[in-house]
Parts: C-alpha cells; sequence; structure tokens
C-alpha cells in the first residue's frame, strides 16, 4: 500500500521544528530576519507570518514547516 504524497515528507509545526532541532526563538529570529517577538507570536498563533517570511522558514527548515501550517483549523467544537 502506497502511502499519501503529504506522508512521506511529513510537515510539522514551527514549534515541533525549533524543539526538534533546538533552536531558539533568537536563533530563528535572526535567521528569518525580524525580531524574537515576532517568532514568539508565530508559535503562539498569535500571528500569521507574511509571505515572505513564510517562505524564508520553509527553506530554512528545508520544507519541514509549510505555510498551510500555520493555517489554524477549526476546532471541533466550533463546526
Amino acid at each position: 500500500q502506497c502511502s499519501p504524497k503529504w506522508e512521506m515528507f511529513g510537515t510539522m509545526t514551527l514549534t515541533e521544528y525549533m524543539t526538534n532541532h533546538n533552536l531558539s526563538d533568537a536563533e530563528l529570529a535572526s535567521q528569518v530576519g525580524c525580531s524574537v517577538g515576532a517568532v514568539r507570536k508565530w508559535r503562539y498563533r498569535e500571528r500569521t507570518p507574511r509571505p515572505e517570511q513564510m517562505r524564508r522558514i520553509h527553506e530554512i527548515t528545508a520544507g519541514a514547516v509549510t505555510p498551510n501550517d500555520f493555517l489554524v483549523s477549526a476546532s471541533p467544537e466550533a463546526a
């Protein structure tokens, strides 16, 4: 049985990536070219990165974190 394409690559949240790679907010901020506060807001889903920041995060994480990973899905209670 073939697994779907997305399972082969396995995307993750920004927080999961940072934890798995021992990357601090300050380190990612430096790589993306933004403030530490911006990274924290992305991680806690208080703000969504701008398109150019999403592209940079995608590059830095070698595709592990995609723009779709920043989309908030509706909770079952909200449906």
